[in-house]
């Protein structure tokens, strides 16, 4: 081969390392996770709502399609669906009588998974409202390639090849 095709050779390879890297690359697919189920969880609007007053209560972390029933203290509510994604939320209109500290709680129907938020009803003090069986963490599940490392090695790859190119360009002027 002659010195001045050596550049041009070089290049042709890197161009086709770039071509064979960005025609094998996918994005990972996305699979039933291995690890368990996260807890569910339960929020409201309001943690302090009047008594005859509405909240609005979501959860999350139940089977798909499974029909949760909802209950504050001993009054139970209807019955709601939970969506594909395993969620819900709905409008609860809480009675007058109602006062005080009260625990809503959302009760999944096949798998008897529970989730459930305090309120305190009637302006009293508020007693914190934390949910029960969750994290917190609405993190999403890592899937697919890293668009840094592939744009890295891209940058290397052409760092690479210029690097080629002027080492073949200094010998040609050396010679």
């Amino acid at each position: 081969m002659s010195t001045k095709n050596r550049p041009r050779a070089a290049l042709i390879a890197v161009f086709g390392v770039i071509v064979a890297a960005v025609a094998f690359a996918s994005p990972a697919n996305a699979v039933t996770p291995p690890y368990p189920k996260p807890p569910p969880t339960a929020t409201v609007s309001t943690q302090t709502p009047p008594a005859g007053g509405s909240v609005e209560f979501c959860g999350k972390g139940f089977n798909a399609g499974e029909t949760v029933t909802i209950t504050v203290g001993s009054t139970s509510f209807p019955s709601v669906t939970a969506s594909s994604s395993g969620e819900f939320c709905t409008t609860l209109v809480l009675g007058i009588s109602l006062s005080g500290p009260q625990t809503i709680t959302a009760t999944g129907a096949t798998s008897g998974t529970k989730s459930s938020v305090s309120i305190v009803v009637g302006g009293a003090t508020n007693t914190g409202g934390t949910g029960t069986g969750g994290t917190g963490d609405d993190a999403l599940a890592n899937t697919g390639a890293l668009v840094i490392s592939i744009g890295a090695l891209g940058v290397l790859l052409v760092v690479g090849g210029s690097m080629l190119v002027l080492a073949g360009k200094r010998r040609k002027v050396n010679a």
